[in-house]
């Protein structure tokens, strides 16, 4: 039972994690299916950085704070943007917001490292700029199913945002 943990991040509810794990749950029939996909990574990658360029580009609200991006030169790395997670002291109405427009967004690892069971140690410390970002982050559809008019509603919507 534990070991299934340990294979699922330490967890066996998604984002509670019980005990330090890891990220161990390819099985055959996955790695089959990735293999097949794998010839379609760079153009997908490629499609996700063209949404984070769109976003970053034409969101445009003093309520919500735009993922700092950037590129390093001396490695050529660029980020591939699996997730496009955004700021705002505001995330529940935001969220609202768009879902009310057919736009769904997710949080992302909403419990801090600190605070869970699996590092009870921690759950003590007091640690406000980490509890910060994780009441305030919030992620945005991204990826090679979005279309680029569904996109670009994402942005309307978030410009139209009032807090």
């Amino acid at each position: 039972h534990m070991l299934k943990a340990i294979r699922n991040y330490g967890s066996h509810e998604k984002y509670k994690n019980l005990v330090p794990g890891v990220n161990s749950r390819l099985d055959e029939i996955q790695a089959a299916i990735l293999n097949v996909k794998l010839k379609f990574l760079d153009q997908e990658n490629q499609y996700r950085r063209h949404i984070a360029d769109l976003y970053l580009k034409e969101i445009q609200n003093p309520a919500i704070e735009l993922p700092l991006t950037n590129i390093n030169a001396e490695t050529n790395t660029q980020h591939v943007w699996h997730l496009f997670v955004i700021r705002t002291p505001h995330r529940e109405q935001l969220q609202k917001h768009l879902a009310e427009h057919g736009v769904q967004t997710l949080i992302h690892y909403p419990i801090p490292p600190h605070k869970q069971q699996a590092y009870r140690e921690w759950n003590n410390f007091s640690l406000p700029i980490s509890e910060q970002i994780h009441a305030e982050v919030l992620s945005l559809p991204i990826g090679p199913t979005l279309s680029i008019d569904e996109a670009k509603q994402v942005v309307q919507l978030c410009n139209g945002f009032q807090a």
